[in-house]
């Protein structure tokens, strides 16, 4: 909705597009990863966009990230984080929240379900300002 309403060209590209409830977690992690769509800016230059939904603070795999950071060799990624309690979002490039990470070390936490499944929590106020819907 958020893109057509923007008129950005995108292309479905993540497992997110497939109706499928097959194996999945037999496909390898890396291709589990990829980023949800394509799209194409102003230029017509492509861009991955990865699209985030949260409550409270953004959780970003660690895991997620390490493929992320492959994924961006090839096309670079924005995330798309939607605060869906507030209905508020923020777009924000792969290479600065890697930044952000590494300037300001968030805390790493574990899922209680998976302990080995860690992710950064990154408070909203450390990311460029949230749009209301």
């Amino acid at each position: 909705e958020y893109l057509d309403r923007r008129q950005v060209k995108y292309i479905r590209s993540g497992l997110d597009a497939l109706d499928f409830n097959g194996p999945i977690w037999k496909i390898p992690e890396f291709v589990r990863s990829m980023p949800d769509y394509i799209i194409f800016n102003q230029y017509d230059q492509p861009l991955f966009l990865e699209a985030k939904g949260f409550k409270g603070m953004i959780k970003l795999k660690i895991r997620d990230l390490k493929n992320y950071r492959l994924w961006n060799n090839h096309l670079e990624i924005v995330l798309f984080l939607y605060d869906i309690v507030n209905r508020a979002y923020c777009e924000v490039m792969f290479n600065e929240i890697v930044k952000i990470i590494i300037e300001r070390k968030p805390e790493i936490k574990s899922y209680p379900e998976h302990p080995d499944n860690k992710y950064y929590e990154i408070p909203t106020h450390w990311l460029p300002d949230f749009t209301n819907f």
